[in-house]
């Protein structure tokens, strides 16, 4: 046996312990890992949409697990959610339970929502049990994405974020910094010699530039936006919030393209970007706060919001995780670059 199967063997087995520490939550039955660890869901979901989502899942007997619990079911869960952050999502047919790992991740999640839900279609809070650090939240039926989609969700994104910038400079709500000063800042500039090559890649006038950073959040792509169609109305949804906080005003837009591209391997947003297909729509939203979206600067803005990734500290993603996108980064996106 390989170190590297014992490795996984050993995490597989960390996954089911969870798993049955909540079988409380869960109905009984067969139960299945998908290959990456990510989720475990009763095998008679396997048309669920959630299910439909995960790669690669397997059948294996190492993978799965029977759950025959006679205590009371405080839920009746069928899919459970291993979140990056700790936190614990178990689905239903109509609700998600979000167990927090910890009383601050309980009210990052509750201050999230309060605050972007004005903003943002984002699934209602059922109940709220700080006592146990639990939310319960809507479950969105959502449809499967297809290429079809793309533009009303581009176009959907574009116009919600619009509205919210003017809201945040019609009340004065938003903070400016420099990139340099978050050079000077972060924690994470201890790693520097990790990304100087990324830093080159920004012009240096940019990098005094002060620019505006508001909440934003943080992890934006096609993955954490659901679609939902009624009688052929299509709404979009915004889900895991997690990684909410403060970021250069244009992070969003370019986190989506980043991580379409680094896990998808989806290119054609980037390569949209840099043929200027969204110079126009940029323009516009730079001049809500009074700056000149340039051209010239394509390049660095998307260094800049990288390196806005790496140098925020408070997102508790271990440097380690920034460490391999980094590596992606330079490898999928520098032979594209000047």
């Amino acid at each position: 046996m390989t170190k590297e199967f014992k490795k996984y063997n050993k995490e597989v087995q960390a996954k089911k312990d969870q798993v049955i520490e909540w079988s409380a939550y869960l109905e009984n039955g067969l139960y299945t890992l998908d290959k990456d660890l990510r989720a475990v869901f009763n095998t008679t979901k396997t048309a669920h949409p959630m299910v439909n989502n995960l790669k690669n899942t397997k059948k294996e007997d190492q993978l799965s697990l029977e759950i025959e619990d006679s205590r009371l079911k405080y839920f009746k869960g069928s899919i459970l959610w291993f979140c990056i952050n700790g936190d614990i999502k178990i689905f239903s047919d109509d609700e998600v339970l979000v167990i927090c790992s910890n009383k601050e991740s309980y009210q990052r999640k509750i201050a999230n929502y309060t605050y972007f839900s004005p903003f943002f279609r984002i699934p209602s809070l059922i109940n709220q049990d700080a006592k146990h650090n639990m939310v319960m939240e809507e479950f969105v039926h959502f449809e499967d994405k297809t290429d079809n989609d793309a533009a009303f969700i581009l176009k959907t994104v574009y116009d919600d974020y619009r509205s919210y910038f003017n809201y945040l400079m019609l009340h004065s709500k938003v903070d400016y910094q420099t990139l340099n000063h978050l050079l000077n800042t972060s924690l994470n500039v201890k790693h520097i010699h990790q990304f100087e090559k990324i830093i080159e890649k920004v012009s240096t006038e940019l990098l005094s530039l002060n620019l505006p950073f508001i909440n934003l959040h943080g992890d934006l792509w096609s993955d954490n936006i659901l679609l939902t169609d009624e009688a052929g109305e299509k709404t979009l949804w915004y889900i895991d919030w997690e990684t909410a906080g403060k970021y250069v005003f244009f992070y969003d837009f370019f986190k989506f393209i980043w991580n379409e591209l680094d896990v998808h391997h989806n290119y054609s947003y980037y390569q949209r970007y840099v043929a200027g297909e969204f110079d126009e729509g940029l323009t516009n939203l730079f001049a809500i706060f009074h700056l000149t979206f340039e051209p010239k600067y394509r390049q660095s803005y998307f260094c800049l919001f990288f390196l806005n990734f790496i140098l925020h500290d408070t997102d508790n993603m271990a440097f380690e995780y920034k460490r391999e996108e980094i590596i992606n980064f330079e490898r999928k996106v520098f032979p594209f670059m000047s």
